[in-house]
């Protein structure tokens, strides 16, 4: 009797061959004739010399693949599996004008006929339409792009398999589905599940069923089943598994009574981490190789995802690690000078005091102060970098939040006799949190205090309000060193500081961060020898907010 072979992809896609007792695939042979340059002029024979279909290359070119393994020797060609040939592939469609064994009567099939379909692990899983498809092979191409499209943004791998066994659950009926992963050690753990419960309906009616991710008892997953997917790589539908040889022992299979089942492998790079189990107890419904090979390449873009998932996490942890160490190197430097200065000063108050010398304890104590208030500063500006938060909005006057910074800085501008300047205009309220225009504000009056030298240093801080846009606008201007062409475009990366040992290069990231966050902005101006000129814009319209509690550490 005559089998049936279609194109499936390739220049002849949606061809369907009829095979006698031999056929020749080529591009010049008389029954599978292809029109694909990448087939040799005789690629693969078909055959049945004792009744079983078999495939063996002919010396071509480019090799002849069966289910992704490339044929060296003559092999058994069962339903549904796939012929690669150059680009062409090809599937086996089993005796033409006869319907498929799932079809069957199942008391008339053999015994050992229960596993119908077996769908390798592999890229060309993912090739959904069978000579049995039809129509649904769009349906399931629709699906699986769905699938990849929203797996591929998922980063979590509890709401990726959650998901991935709900989509599942979507499209093919079950009574159950779970993913299992398998650990090194080949331990079993589920780690999503979704079942159908049916509840009592009316007499003479059908059941209504709801869906739950909770089991009502033990999982009625077969390890047989499993064990046999995972040690052949490759996804298997039973049309019941109680009649399959291999699955005598499993207790499971027996105890539920599963009379339909599909199990296919996730795999990840080489290796099966696990796999997709569905299966139904139902009587008039049983799987479809169709579905078997949706459910592969399912197995298949999941194996990908988990794959995508953990290198992400790894990727994470890697950089989380880098920059913890970066930033434990930066700031324990930075903080071991700020000791060293202050362990000094503590020395010689404590001297001036034991020989009763109030001027000396007084001329050295702004020392102390002034170690206390750099490591205070930077305190406040790791934990202001550290957490991504909206700031809770309230009315501020900018110019009362202006005043307030120039006060804290005043006794260092007056002990290096520098002029703070202002040039404050009447403005309306912003919407802002205090601490943080305070803060990111403060920092930048004290790199302009930095960048100043004694007795000639001049900081002018201005403010006007932009009526046409609706917009506070505060400059800070120094006639400082200045900043060089090359270094601007860094000046607020994080740890970069173009004061040397005396910067942490925190100062400006924060206030950059801090002004962002109130969804304003800052620009940064400069001549090298002149000074440098810092504007703040932030809107007079208010925003939305949300609380403290929405804040969270990255």
């Amino acid at each position: 009797m005559p089998v049936t072979i279609e194109v499936i992809r390739g220049p002849d896609k949606g061809r369907v061959f009829q095979v006698g007792e031999e056929g020749v695939i080529g591009r010049e042979s008389e029954s599978l004739a292809l029109n694909d340059g990448t087939v040799s002029r005789r690629h693969a024979r078909v055959s049945r010399p004792n009744g079983e279909w078999l495939i063996e290359d002919v010396g071509s070119a480019n090799g002849t693949f069966l289910n992704g393994a490339r044929v060296t020797r003559p092999s058994p060609l069962h339903l549904g599996d796939q012929i690669r040939c150059g680009t062409t592939l090809l599937v086996f469609g089993g005796p033409a004008g006869k319907a498929p064994p799932l079809e069957t009567d199942e008391g008339a099939m053999p015994l050992d006929a229960a596993i119908v379909a077996r769908v390798p692990a592999s890229d060309d899983s993912v090739i959904i339409p069978t000579p049995e498809a039809g129509i649904k092979a769009i349906d399931n191409l629709r699906i699986l792009y769905d699938l990849t499209t929203e797996l591929s943004s998922i980063f979590d791998l509890d709401m990726l398999f959650q998901r991935a066994v709900d989509i599942v659950f979507k499209v093919v009926q079950a009574d159950h589905a779970f993913i299992i992963l398998i650990d090194k050690e080949g331990r079993l753990a589920t780690r999503a599940a979704r079942y159908r419960l049916e509840t009592s309906g009316p007499s003479g009616t059908d059941k209504p069923s709801t869906e739950s991710t909770q089991p009502a008892g033990p999982l009625p997953v077969s390890k047989t089943i499993i064990n046999e997917v995972v040690t052949r790589q490759v996804g298997i539908l039973s049309s019941n598994a109680m009649q399959d040889k291999r699955f005598g022992s499993g207790k499971s299979v027996h105890e539920y009574g599963i009379r339909s089942a599909i199990c296919v492998p996730i795999k990840a790079r080489d290796r099966i981490i696990g796999v997709i189990h569905v299966d139904c107890s139902v009587s008039d419904h049983i799987y479809s190789t169709e579905q078997l090979r949706l459910l592969t390449a399912i197995g298949y873009q999941t194996g990908l995802a988990t794959e995508n998932v953990r290198l992400y996490e790894d990727a994470v942890k890697s950089e989380r690690l880098a920059a913890t160490g970066q930033t434990v190197a930066l700031l324990s430097h930075h903080i071991k000078n700020i000791l060293q200065a202050l362990g000094g000063s503590a020395e010689l108050v404590e001297k001036f005091l034991a020989e009763n010398n109030s001027d000396g304890a007084r001329q050295t104590w702004p020392v102390v102060r002034r170690s206390l208030d750099q490591i205070n500063a930077l305190i406040l500006n790791m934990l202001a970098f550290s957490k991504r938060r909206q700031p809770l909005l309230e009315s501020v006057d900018a110019n009362a939040v202006i005043a307030e910074c120039l006060d804290m800085l005043t006794p260092r501008a007056d002990e290096r006799e520098v002029a703070l300047m202002t040039d404050l205009n009447d403005l309306p309220p912003v919407p802002a949190d205090p601490a943080g225009l305070q803060q990111a504000l403060l920092n930048l009056l004290t790199n302009a205090l930095d960048a100043v030298r004694d007795r000639t240093g001049v900081i002018t801080v201005s403010s006007e309000y932009d009526s046409m846009n609706r917009r506070v606008i505060v400059r800070v201007a120094d006639n400082g060193v200045g900043i060089e062409p090359d270094e601007i475009g860094r000046i607020f990366d994080l740890f970069h500081s173009t004061k040397g040992h005396k910067g942490t290069g925190l100062g400006l990231a924060v206030a950059k961060k801090v002004i962002t966050e109130h969804g304003g902005k800052i620009e940064v101006a400069s001549t090298p020898g002149e000074g440098t000129t810092f504007t703040v814009t932030l809107s007079t319209q208010p925003t939305e907010t949300r609380s403290h509690d929405d804040t969270h550490t990255p």
